[in-house]
């Protein structure tokens, strides 16, 4: 079921992302032209993370026999190199707990989308604040605080479509959403990894036309 989420959120911020390109730019939204070295750094996580980095992040994941298993995987049919995995807080009975505690104070999950097992996307669920339901009136207040707090631009840059907003920039993209009353980000590379998907399964059919004997 998470699996399944994650990849619907993954999904869907991609579309998204692609439609609001078609969009008419306000002449007065500054243009970001920040690369994906200067993309977020959300609690030591960043785009571009190779398997000997991330792993270092969630301690004991290094050892579970199905990460392992997931990292093992062949970049063949049908992902081709493409996976997703999903951390919980350590104190929680999920499986693949080992968000530790006090770098991951107020997360709940951090999901990150793998090609050839290096992260390309980072969706993190944030824990609401106790006791008084949303904290957020508008996705701009979330806005300002990523902003400050990544060096990101400021609210005009950014798409916003009721409590959901976007940010294109040159080397990655951002959707924060404030939906429901738990906040959201989502951080994709712009790296295109569908374009090898293709050309994977092109030279499978390939191999599979070859080998064909009638």
């Amino acid at each position: 079921m998470t699996r399944i989420l994650f990849v619907f959120l993954f999904t869907a911020t991609l579309t998204i992302t692609a439609l609001c390109q078609n969009q008419h730019q306000p002449e007065n939204a500054p243009v970001c032209d920040l690369s994906l070295s200067q993309a977020p750094v959300i609690r030591g996580i960043r785009l571009g993370m190779k398997s000997d980095e991330w792993l270092k992040l969630f301690p004991g994941s290094a050892q579970d026999e199905k990460i392992k298993a997931i990292l093992d995987q062949p970049p063949k049919y049908p992902d081709y190199g493409l996976n997703y995995i999903t951390f919980y807080p350590a104190f929680s009975s999920n499986q693949f707990s080992y968000l530790p505690r006090e770098e991951f104070s107020g997360v709940k999950s951090v999901s990150l989308a793998l090609f050839d097992n290096q992260i390309i996307g980072i969706s993190i669920l944030y824990t609401p604040y106790p006791g008084i339901g949303s904290t957020w009136d508008d996705v701009a207040q979330l806005i300002t605080i990523f902003s400050e707090t990544f060096n990101l631009p400021q609210v005009s840059a950014w798409d916003k479509d009721g409590k959901r907003a976007n940010l294109k920039c040159a080397g990655f993209e951002m959707i924060l959403d404030v939906n429901t009353v738990t906040a959201a980000a989502h951080l994709n590379s712009k790296y295109d990894f569908n374009q090898i998907i293709r050309q994977r399964a092109e030279a499978d059919k390939q191999k599979g036309r070859a080998a064909f004997k009638p």
